[in-house]
């Protein structure tokens, strides 16, 4: 079966979504408070999350022509610490614009791929590895962590 631009969208878009619900209607200063099972807040977690969709964008617009640009093997954990340690000290507004922003340009790239590479499994698994995965590693600590605020889960 042939994935088509679409699906990967709505794949992404659903995750993302999941994320965006878990902190609507929540206050500052539960955004900010280090409480997730890492020691991260919810605010540095939106912030590692925009930092790899950055990256990924980055890469798809890259790799319009090669697998070249996926196939880069960086230190994830160093390039972790790199991308909180750039953003601790933003604000949740500008955290959350950036999260926005990134998610939108990287719906972007998935698009603006030519339809052969977006056959190409590589491809997509790329795309399902830096995007609706990443952020399904995360999301049950969000969502532990919006059961403990609201009593709801």
């Amino acid at each position: 079966m042939e994935t088509s631009v679409e699906t990967i969208i709505d794949r992404i878009q659903t995750t993302y979504s999941e994320i965006v619900h878990l902190y609507q209607d929540v206050t500052i200063e539960d955004l900010l408070a280090p409480t997730l099972s890492n020691g991260w807040s919810v605010k540095d977690t939106l912030a590692h999350f925009a930092a790899w969709d950055t990256r990924c964008a980055a890469l798809l617009s890259e790799g319009r022509d090669s697998n070249a640009p996926l196939k880069a093997s960086p230190d994830v954990e160093a390039l972790n610490d790199e991308f909180y340690k750039e953003r601790r000290g933003w604000s949740w507004e500008e955290v959350e614009t950036e999260f926005r922003t990134s998610h939108k340009d990287l719906l972007e790239a998935v698009r603006a791929l030519p339809p052969e590479r977006l056959k190409d499994t590589f491809v997509q698994d790329s795309i399902a590895e830096e995007t609706w995965q990443h952020y399904e590693e995360h999301l049950s600590d969000l969502e532990a962590w919006h059961a403990r605020l609201t009593g709801v889960g």
